[in-house]
């Protein structure tokens, strides 16, 4: 099948969606539906439905929803070609695209190369498992069991010059793929052939759909380099994977990674139950590692070693991820040197604790940067106040801005407002009122003042959507799939929309079956006296328009409601402790920042 399109529409025509969930979940029939515990978010309460007419599945809990594609992008976080193709592979479906004889030969020389390094891995682990060896004995005493070992196919390559080429040649590889490979190297003088891995505990490096495409070794003795990985390859290349995102990918929670340096460190931790970690392979993070989690993930929280170099390479990685738009922090190791030993130290609990309470990367670098000057001395703190102000330039938003000059402001006892002035220069009036209205509505003003009641504009749109979808059963559906209880305001129209979720097959759902509901008269009302005379339901951008009202009123509400909280900690702070108002100030900030970019995406 040549023609793309039709290799999807081949896919969603073969796939039954039920059929292809079940697979990732118990799932029970209902009806002609069938229903099932979310997998996208914690329920004990099944809110997950999947409708085999339409091919859809919904979950009215957290608002996932889609076609068969769409979970099975979710549940592995693939792309959507990748899932295509997965479902195609299941499902007997030939994708034969156009392609040049060169591209031909690239692909298969590409999956030759995956196969010769699938034997290599096996191999490896072989040695590891057989008989007694210094590798086996060098994981067990770093912490690991048999079951980690066996979960990311570790290995050995014992101390000998062709143990490696003589395996691969009787499986009928030549020498000169192997070498092509990378996995073994040849000298011409004398035209010599050995392994390129000799007395190393071995990696295998898989890319982020779990294929082999290289290896790291560690040696066992006084030998350098300490670690080497497998030179760049037709199907490897160490500035474009990660390690372990194979496995982080299925495993990422609220869109964070933990990003660490080496194999063990990241090894380790996963074994204690932390699966959403990445390493770079020997190398400091490129830009190109950045774009990979940033497919995967919003934040990632950096826990590299403790020694200047991890130091280091924190700060060059930070530079990168915040480029990319990643929010980024970086995880206190205490008195360890690295995450291994931190959590072999301090256990999964603490770890746990360090990665809630990771510092934002603006804070990490004054911190770091304080380690240079001497505050006693005021020439020295005025350096310092400088070079740090500096750093606060980075940041775009005003409410950012504002919580790390007091931030700065409390280490040196300086103003903020000389330290704001130091951050935007001679224009500092100016610049700092234009950006500070970017992220300012007027109209916020009065809800500051803690609105005793939702405004009637806001409750007209919400009952309006409440109506629509009473009376209409296809746009019910299409709604459904767009918005969920949390985006309402109004209590008596989260009730309502429980109802309809219940009797979403039913074509029109009346007013009057409501009445055993805990609504208020009034609301009832309401929904009586509202006319769609002037709506059609049947115009797909009139009723976006609606939820989207919707939607952007409710996440209003939710900032109106943070601005009160943070007016509230600023005008009780001698109810807190220091510390505890920075942090409190800190993540109600965040949050404002958050749903103002929310906002401004819908």
């Amino acid at each position: 099948m040549n023609d793309i399109k039709d290799v999807i529409e081949e896919v969603k025509n073969r796939c039954d969606i039920a059929a292809t969930i079940s697979d990732y979940m118990p799932i029970k029939q209902s009806g002609i539906n069938y229903k099932g515990l979310c997998p996208f978010h914690g329920e004990k309460t099944p809110s997950f439905y999947i409708n085999s007419s339409k091919q859809i599945y919904k979950c009215f809990g957290c608002g996932e929803g889609g076609d068969v594609i769409n979970f099975v992008m979710k549940m592995e976080n693939l792309d959507f070609m990748d899932a295509v193709k997965l479902l195609a592979g299941k499902n007997g479906i030939e994708i034969n695209t156009n392609m040049n004889e060169e591209s031909r030969i690239k692909i298969e020389k590409s999956k030759k190369f995956q196969d010769i390094h699938v034997e290599a891995a096996r191999f490896y682990f072989s040695n590891l498992l057989s008989s007694k060896n210094l590798g086996y004995e060098y994981l067990r005493k770093r912490g690991l069991d048999d079951k980690i070992i066996k979960t990311f196919g570790l290995g050995f390559a014992v101390d000998s010059w062709n143990s490696l080429m003589n395996y691969l040649i009787s499986k009928g590889y030549s020498k000169e793929e192997l070498v092509e490979c990378g996995l073994i190297a040849h000298k011409t003088e004398g035209n010599k052939y050995y392994d390129k891995f000799r007395n190393r505990v071995m990696f295998p490096i898989f890319d982020y759909r779990g294929n082999v495409i290289g290896f790291g070794g560690r040696v066992l003795d006084d030998s350098v380099p300490k670690y080497l990985n497998s030179p760049d390859t037709l199907i490897f290349n160490k500035r474009l994977n990660l390690y372990g995102l194979n496995f982080a990918r299925k495993n990422i929670v609220d869109r964070t990674v933990v990003l660490v340096e080496g194999y063990m460190d990241l090894i380790s931790i996963y074994q204690y139950g932390i699966k959403n970690v990445v390493a770079t392979l020997g190398t400091a993070l490129t830009e190109q590692q950045g774009h990979l989690i940033k497919r995967y993930a919003d934040t990632a929280i950096i826990s590299y070693d403790s020694d200047n170099a991890g130091v280091n390479a924190s700060l060059r990685a930070m530079d990168i991820l915040v480029k990319l738009g990643i929010n980024v922090k970086v995880l206190d190791l205490k008195d360890c040197k690295d995450p291994d030993e931190f959590i072999r130290k301090h256990g999964l609990e603490e770890f746990k604790k360090a990665m809630d309470a990771s510092t934002h990367y603006i804070k990490y670098k004054i911190n770091h940067l304080k380690k240079s000057f001497n505050l006693n001395k005021d020439e020295e703190r005025v350096k310092f106040a400088k070079e740090a102000s500096k750093i606060i330039k980075e940041l775009k938003s005003p409410v950012e801005i504002d919580y790390y000059t007091k931030y700065l402001s409390s280490l040196i006892d300086i103003s903020t407002e000389s330290i704001k002035r130091e951050v935007y220069g001679k224009n500092y009036n100016k610049s700092y009122d234009n950006k500070y209205k970017k992220y300012s509505n007027k109209k916020e003003t009065p809800v500051i003042e803690k609105p005793k009641a939702i405004e009637k504009g806001k409750q007209f749109v919400e009952e309006t959507l409440i109506k629509l979808m009473l009376n209409s059963k296809n746009l019910r559906q299409t709604a459904l799939l767009k918005i969920d209880e949390s985006n309402f305001l109004l209590n008596d129209s989260k009730e309502i929309l429980k109802y309809i979720i219940k009797n979403q097959e039913l074509d029109k759902i009346t007013i009057d079956k409501t009445n055993s509901l805990n609504i208020s008269e009034e609301y009832i009302r309401d929904l009586d006296s509202i006319s769609l005379d002037s709506i059609n339901s049947s115009d797909v951008k009139s009723i976006d328009e609606i939820i989207r009202n919707v939607k952007k009123n409710g996440l209003q509400e939710n900032m109106n409601r943070l601005l009160e909280e943070q007016r509230y900690i600023e005008n009780n702070k001698n109810n807190y402790d220091a510390k505890e108002v920075d942090v409190k100030i800190m993540e109600v900030a965040l949050k404002i920042v958050e749903i103002r970019k929310m906002l401004q995406s819908i």
